[in-house]
């Protein structure tokens, strides 16, 4: 292709500026694009640019020596062909390219080398060239302009702060905090543009001639009842007196623009359930107790502790009316009631193979063992009294064993308020109220033995292991582990805090929850850590009792907010992998009274069946829906 100008009429540049764009584009179709890329920076690269589309435009291989001798012998047009590095291609020059080369080394101008058009425009007559000369002002520099950079360096060097001074004099006024976009001296140095807070807009009961429904103003008195006061109204702008609260409310409003946060937040949408963890349906892990089914009515005052037999059907509660019931569970019918001398503070069933025939309940200073099938309704107060009256246990013996009546007592140094049986139902713990004296008792050789000499911490709940030799025992902020053979200390759990009310351990005993007064819940994987495993504040009140179901893996907390939460606990055998902890229901079937909820509650041993003893005098058993 030859150099527009080469041929005379120049037919070949108006060819290629009316050629259609499709073969414009198929003719630089493979032309190198990289524009003032130094082509040194592709030597060593296997390509040498890109073409329009972004393709990479690779080296041509290169010939030797001796083929490139072969070429020049063999081909007479050699001496025509020109090497591009840019294109790495070879470029044979046509006939009028080396005729223009040969008038431009000559300083010959061709015809018609800008074209046609370009030699039509500058034909035209009476066209007369400049030919002034430039003047000297324009290549010296201004004597003018020179001596003003004199004198204000002159100035700068006589007193340098004078600018500094007059630019901060500028900013020395008040401003304005919020400044609108429609100011133009209003520079924002990038920064978003925050409106200022509207202010509100008055209604019709701000009018000085509001409409009839509108002419009265409603107040708040001391006791919250509402007093219309009426407004004195205007029958034409020019009556209407000075606003008096004026100067008040333009402070308020200044101490909302004043106040307000100028600072622009970027709003995190993020959906609250995305935060929750994956967890099944509480669906898909029935059964659980979801329903109330039956209401154990008959106590004169609140009910602190409740018991299920191993058989699931007879219940035991205990009231501060100083008795203690026995129920039917299928029917919710009372069929024993013992009365005694101090409130029954705890209730328990001796877990023995055969069937419970063996209850306990904490008495003032005494433990009563007795057959609640043998023995009938009756009022015991006067068998306790008799029993107390012999004498109490010092702190430092051992507790003494009296049997009266088909009754045996076991009297203690202080009120006793909870009792744990051992799961082979012959030794059972009892904690002293205040937590100053904590016992292990046998049943049958009738000896009691202290486990702490000096006891200075105070406990607040002490149960055995479900398996092994070992006692849990829950101070205010400490749940330790003795082994009851070795007589020393297995393990200690840190619960943090001081709030420690009670224990429940789980069936394989290697899992434990704590309920605190601060409402939390923890459960410890003694296996993973001495710290908790998990931490639930779920309740608003403190946490009274807490279960753990024999059969099901569930468990359930009741606390003083009057409400029951039902809690799925599984607990695998894997020990890589850790218990799934799944809330499933709030029970509510009690009311509080004197800042107690519920009490106490207990799960059925066969059944998903819950029990809850409530300080509104009743018990609640609920059910699963099935």
């Amino acid at each position: 292709p030859g150099l527009p100008g080469a041929h005379g009429n120049g037919s070949a540049f108006a060819r290629a500026r009316t050629r259609r764009p499709a073969e414009r584009r198929r003719s630089v179709a493979m032309e190198n694009t990289i524009g003032d890329v130094p082509i040194q920076w592709f030597r060593d690269e296997e390509h040498i640019g890109y073409d329009a589309d972004g393709r990479k435009i690779l080296k041509r291989a290169r010939v030797d020596h001796l083929d490139h001798l072969l070429q020049m012998v063999d081909d007479p047009t050699y001496w025509r062909k020109v090497f591009d590095e840019r294109e790495d291609k070879e470029i044979s020059i046509s006939r009028e390219q080396l005729e223009l080369i040969r008038k431009l080394r000559g300083g010959i101008l061709p015809n018609n080398f800008f074209g046609d058009e370009y030699q039509t425009n500058l034909a035209e007559p009476n066209l007369v060239l400049p030919q002034a000369r430039e003047p000297k002002r324009r290549f010296v520099p201004s004597k003018w302009e020179a001596k003003a950079v004199l004198r204000i360096i002159r100035s700068l060097r006589k007193n340098p702060d004078a600018r500094v001074k007059k630019t901060q004099n500028e900013f020395d006024g008040p401003k304005l905090l919020w400044e609108g976009d429609e100011d133009p001296a209003t520079k924002h140095n990038g920064l978003a543009y925050l409106p200022a807070p509207r202010a509100k807009l008055p209604t019709h009961g701000d009018s000085y001639n509001p409409p009839f429904e509108y002419r009265a103003d409603t107040q708040v008195d001391e006791n919250g009842d509402e007093i219309k006061t009426p407004r004195q109204f205007y029958d034409a702008l020019r009556r209407v007196p000075s606003y008096k609260p004026f100067v008040l409310e333009r402070f308020q409003r200044c101490l909302d623009l004043y106040l307000c946060p100028r600072v622009s937040k970027a709003r995190l949408n993020i959906n609250p359930k995305d935060m929750l963890p994956p967890l099944p349906s509480p669906k898909e892990l029935k059964p659980y107790p979801n329903t109330r089914c039956l209401r154990y009515l008959g106590h004169e005052d609140k009910v602190v502790s409740v018991a299920v037999d191993a058989t699931g059907k007879w219940l035991l509660s205990g009231s501060t009316d100083k008795t203690m019931r026995m129920w039917e569970v299928s029917s919710a019918r009372c069929v024993r009631k013992w009365s005694f001398q101090d409130p029954v503070l705890n209730v328990a069933w001796c877990p023995g193979n055969g069937g419970s025939r063996l209850a306990s309940a904490c008495v003032g200073a005494a433990v009563v063992l007795l057959d609640p099938h043998a023995q009938p309704s009756a009022d015991l107060s006067r068998h306790a009294n008799a029993a107390v009256a012999e004498g109490v246990a010092e702190n430092d013996a051992p507790p003494p064993w009296d049997e009266r009546a088909g009754l045996v007592f076991v009297k203690h140094a202080g009120v006793v308020s909870k009792i744990n049986w051992h799961h082979k139902g012959d030794y059972f713990v009892s904690l002293v109220k205040g937590g100053s004296n904590v016992m292990i008792h046998r049943v049958s050789k009738r000896s009691s033995q202290r486990i702490f000499r000096q006891q200075k911490t105070p406990i607040r709940a002490a149960t055995f292991h479900p398996n092994r030799p070992v006692m849990f025992i829950c101070t205010a902020a400490y749940v330790y582990l003795y082994d009851l053979q070795r007589q020393c200390l297995v393990k200690k759990l840190v619960a943090g805090g001081n709030s420690v009310t009670c224990l429940a351990a789980h069936a394989g005993g290697d899992n434990v929850i704590v309920g605190g007064s601060d409402g939390k819940l923890q459960w410890f994987d003694m296996d993973l850590s001495n710290m908790p495993y998990k931490v639930m504040a779920s309740h608003a009140n403190g946490v009274r009792a807490v279960a753990f179901h024999k059969k099901y893996p569930l468990f359930a907390t009741a606390s003083d907010d009057a409400t029951v939460h039902v809690l799925h606990g599984a607990v695998s055998a894997d020990l890589n992998q850790n218990a799934l902890i799944v809330p499933l229901k709030i029970l509510r079937a009690h009311t509080a009274r004197d800042v107690e909820g519920v009490i106490d509650c207990v799960f059925h041993p066969t059944q998903p069946w819950l029990f809850s003893a409530g300080a509104d005098k009743t018990i609640a058993l609920f059910c699963d829906d099935n």
